[in-house]
């Protein structure tokens, strides 16, 4: 028996090896979280400007065309959890901060939270790259190999070597290319019916969860003379007509009520008639094109204020 256990043993060896050294590997791999968790590090005491959010940001907002020193701290399906603790993280390192551009979706005021949402498996990249103590160290979100699915396309990575990064150096999500964009899904609608299911919630139960979170953020630029900016991306006809007329009052109904009570600027550019559709990469973000048009938009916006 002791022989079987000493054999099994031996078997059994090289596989946490092997995973130890794949998970090793995996992590040098670049990737957004770990870039804008480096790129803070070192220049969080010169910031003047940094965009939160989540994909309608990351790929919407380029830090380059915005004044001063800025830079993109949005993710995708980031949430306001997120944005608070990535806001608050390097609170003390701050000395030039101006500027917070905060995104205001369909989406923003009624989202549960990422970890529950079918995109969970990104809470690892916050506790991974990040130093997010949002996630337990003995959770499941401590080891990119716990999800196999985004582990192995990121291996495979390691033998690509033309493989672009899809970010930036000011963070922006440089991915969503108008030469890249689905003509067709963008044509008959599809895409942009499955935006609209996708970001149609089934409750407002998380309603007063999201406006502490939102609470916390403008108290903290308030107490650091931060001027905190509230803005809507744009989006094409097909998305914004056919969104749910009952959530989207709620929507702006909340979002008026906050920009008041804190006497910030709002600006909305959700049904902006200068976008046409090759400044889009589908129906609810903005293509590389696009994001150009926009930010310099935006920063005209802004310094006016």
């Amino acid at each position: 028996m002791k022989r079987f256990f000493k054999q099994l043993l031996l078997f059994l060896l090289p596989f946490p090896i092997i995973a130890a050294i794949l998970e090793y590997e995996i992590r040098q791999i670049p990737n957004p979280y770990k870039y804008k968790y480096e790129w803070m590090q070192n220049n969080a005491a010169d910031v003047e400007t940094l965009v939160f959010g989540s994909s309608h940001t990351f790929f919407g907002v380029k830090p380059e065309y915005l004044q001063g020193k800025a830079f993109n701290m949005a993710n995708v399906s980031q949430g306001r959890e997120q944005d608070w603790f990535l806001l608050n993280y390097w609170a003390d390192n701050y000395k030039h901060l101006q500027t917070v551009i905060l995104p205001i979706s369909f989406f923003s005021w009624f989202g549960q939270g990422l970890e529950y949402g079918s995109e969970s498996y990104r809470c690892r990249y916050y506790k991974i790259y990040m130093d997010c103590d949002l996630y337990s160290d003995f959770s499941i979100y401590n080891l990119e190999l716990f999800n196999w699915d985004t582990a192995h396309i990121k291996l495979k990575k390691l033998f690509d070597s033309e493989d672009e990064q899809d970010f930036d150096e000011y963070g922006w999500g440089n991915a969503y290319k108008l030469t890249s964009k689905d003509l067709k899904s963008w044509e008959n609608g599809t895409e942009a019916e499955a935006a609209v299911k996708r970001h149609t919630v089934k409750s407002w139960d998380y309603i007063d969860k999201n406006i502490v979170l939102m609470k916390h953020i403008a108290e903290f630029c308030k107490s650091h003379n931060i001027q905190l900016v509230l803005i809507t991306t744009p989006c094409w006809s097909s998305y914004y007509d056919n969104l749910d007329k009952k959530q989207l009052d709620r929507m702006y109904e909340l979002t008026h009520k906050f920009q008041q009570e804190y006497q910030l600027p709002y600006f909305d550019y959700l049904k902006d008639s200068r976008f046409d559709a090759d400044d889009f990469y589908d129906s609810n973000h903005l293509s590389d094109l696009g994001a150009v048009k926009f930010s310099k938009i935006l920063n005209a916006d802004i310094s006016s204020l």
